[in-house]
């Protein structure tokens, strides 16, 4: 074998250990939001459990990832991901404010519901694990954005109202009123978006 194909055989093993790498890191990371959103304590999984879940050694998952915190954040930038993909395929038919409140609202609660344990487990765990404060900062920032860029009449509250307002649509808000009170999302959506409008001068 001469040297040039020596050097693509090389290039070739290390393409192909990388690639190995990638899926190897994909599996984990998934196997982790798995355990995640399916774990009744809303507590993120161990690196044991995560290891045993997807079927991967415990080495091999911190050869991949030097600790929790770097496969959390890891996990936090798929989330991301699929979060700003659901937003972007979203969009407010109606365009007068009532409906756009409504339509807000119904999207807000969706992402609450189906991400209730990210939620959560970032509130929990805010102050164990940097990425899941970065995380949860971002996601709620991304959130406040979204509702200001489809209702900009928000921002010419007083910014103790915006404050207010976005405190009682937030996360804990809906997540108080649904596993502590027990109330239907329907009746969550229209306790808010009743707030919403109301606080926008319009009738409730």
């Amino acid at each position: 074998m001469n040297s040039k194909s020596k050097q693509n055989s090389l290039s070739m093993k290390k393409d192909g250990r990388h690639l190995r790498s990638v899926k190897t890191q994909e599996s984990i990371v998934n196997s982790t939001i798995e355990l995640l959103m399916n774990s009744p304590s809303v507590q993120w999984p161990t690196a044991e459990q995560v290891a045993k879940h997807s079927n991967i050694g415990l080495r091999t998952v911190f050869r991949q990832f030097d600790d929790m915190d770097s496969l959390i954040c890891s996990c936090h930038e798929k989330i991301m991901a699929e979060f700003e993909n659901f937003l972007i395929n979203q969009s407010a038919a109606d365009k007068t404010l009532k409906n756009r409140i409504t339509f807000l609202i119904n999207e807000r609660i969706k992402i609450y519901s189906q991400y209730k344990n990210v939620f959560a487990s970032s509130i929990l765990n805010m102050q164990k694990f940097h990425s899941v404060r970065e995380g949860f900062i971002e996601g709620n920032l991304r959130l406040k954005k979204r509702f200001e860029d489809i209702i900009p009449e928000v921002l010419k509250l007083s910014s103790v109202d915006q404050a207010y307002l976005d405190t009682c649509i937030s996360f804990a808000s809906w997540y108080r009123m649904s596993i502590f009170y027990k109330f239907s999302d329907q009746v969550i959506i229209d306790k808010f978006s009743s707030e919403t409008n109301k606080l926008l001068n319009l009738e409730g």
